[in-house]
């Protein structure tokens, strides 16, 4: 027959692991994965002679735009039309880049831009759309 004290020890024993499967959070839960935060992109649009390639891009906010010229016609510009960004004549040789960031303060925006040399004569112009939602660019963008 059990003493009381043995009784005791063996209802403290019971007890334990409950007592700890409560302090530690208890339960057969699996562990949380943290998100996981999709990586920015870099597109990449050509200039080739009178042309932007492609024409128009859709970009997530926090991409990269990469424009390069592969072209031999130089003297080319990547122009906002709403004065946001401008490359300058750095269009000077084969592989020349400019590159823009594209944050998600513009998200849902679109932006077009153009050429400051070739517009005119030859409408060359382009379009970012930034996140899905953004509208579609007007007609020739």
């Amino acid at each position: 027959m059990p003493t009381p004290r043995s009784t005791r020890f063996l209802v403290e024993a019971a007890a334990l692991p409950l007592l700890f499967a409560v302090a530690c959070g208890g339960g057969s839960s699996s562990p949380t994965a943290p998100v996981a935060t999709p990586m920015p992109s870099l597109v990449t649009v050509e200039i080739q002679d009178s042309a932007y390639s492609p024409k128009s891009v859709v970009v997530q906010p926090g991409d990269r735009v990469r424009w390069v010229f592969r072209g031999s016609l130089a003297g080319h510009t990547v122009t906002a039309e709403d004065g946001s960004f401008d490359s300058g004549f750095v269009f000077t040789q084969s592989g020349a880049t400019y590159e823009r960031v594209f944050g998600t303060d513009l998200a849902g925006r679109t932006i077009t831009y153009k050429c400051n040399s070739h517009y005119f004569c030859c409408q060359m112009q382009g379009s970012v759309r930034v996140g899905s939602g953004a509208p579609p660019p007007p007609p020739g963008y």
